[in-house]
């Protein structure tokens, strides 16, 4: 199998919805079980790459329509593929979270850098990680955890970060290393990359888990009866998202096809692979995931990146 790595960066608000919600939010967004923090289902990433490739601009670039079918499955009878492909939920790297100076960060700790670390190890990437960095708790003379900067960082005053929903210590260290790291994945020019790097923190764990509950953006629907013009009986409710600017990552797998029917070519990993990738080592698209898309929600940009590595 062939790991690679999907890079997800939201362009407008993101709602992947799992149902109805059990709190105040009649449509949470879905949630990682373990950490809490939002995510983005894989069957999302696998659904909207399947269009994209089979019905998108990028399907023209790509002759072996055979190789696409295999890549995601097609059910068609007597001749049909099991999808060779296996994508991950999209995980929270950083969180965008609005500041009184700088405008907003971008907000990681050391369990999402975790996490990024090993999907970007599992896709190939051996060397010129940086190490996982320590950030020490709660500031006590401060009564305040602390965050770690980068050197030109848009967001501290006075050796504080003021965010919306708490404030923080600047912390001895530095993300000036991750910051670096993350804007290869996720920014497209360096003018992008400068901008990520002056707003990117690294805060402590509790802390991004307060700000994945409290931070995140929710809006009061209503709908309107055509006939009377205002809002329907009970037709009012909340609907939480994901604000603009966060980063997910995904890992993907490429196996090799397994076809039924005589007459249909079974491919190799590589040559599924080399499909998927094309010939540049990133493949940059521009596409809508998640619900409510007439509302404008859920135009995201994905970086897919080759790591060349045989698990």
């Amino acid at each position: 199998m062939i790991n690679l790595t999907i890079a997800i960066k939201t362009l407008s608000p993101l709602h992947c919805g799992i149902g109805v919600g059990m709190n105040d939010i009649d449509l949470p967004v879905a949630k990682h079980k373990v950490s809490g923090h939002p995510v983005i289902p894989g069957s999302t990433i696998k659904g909207v790459l399947k269009e994209e490739y089979l019905k998108g601009k990028t399907a023209l670039a790509i002759s072996d329509k055979a190789a696409v079918k295999a890549i995601f499955g097609d059910p068609d009878k007597g001749n049909s593929f099991a999808s060779a492909i296996s994508i991950e939920d999209g995980l929270l790297v950083a969180l965008p979270v609005r500041s009184y100076f700088g405008t907003f960060g971008y907000l990681a700790s050391p369990y999402t850098l975790q996490q990024l670390k090993k999907a970007l190890v599992r896709s190939g990437v051996r060397e010129g990680l940086p190490a996982l960095p320590a950030v020490s708790g709660i500031n006590l003379e401060e009564n305040s955890y602390r965050v770690l900067l980068t050197k030109d960082s848009l967001l501290e005053q006075s050796g504080n970060v003021l965010l919306e929903e708490m404030d923080l210590t600047v912390g001895n260290g530095s993300a000036d290393d991750w910051a670096a790291c993350i804007a290869e994945y996720f920014c497209e020019s360096d003018e992008e990359k400068e901008v990520f790097i002056k707003r990117f923190a690294v805060v402590d764990d509790n802390v991004l888990n307060f700000l994945c509950d409290t931070a995140l953006p929710v809006d009061a629907r209503i709908s309107i009866d055509d006939e009377t013009g205002t809002v329907k009986k009970g037709a009012l409710w909340y609907e939480e998202s994901v604000p603009p600017e966060a980063l997910f990552m995904s890992v993907a797998g490429m196996d090799r096809s397994y076809r039924n029917g005589k007459d249909v070519k079974s491919h190799s990993d590589t040559e599924l692979f080399e499909v998927f990738i094309g010939s540049e080592s990133v493949k940059e698209l521009y596409v809508q995931m998640g619900g409510k898309a007439t509302t404008g929600k859920g135009f995201v940009a994905v970086r897919i990146s080759s790591g060349g590595s045989h698990a």
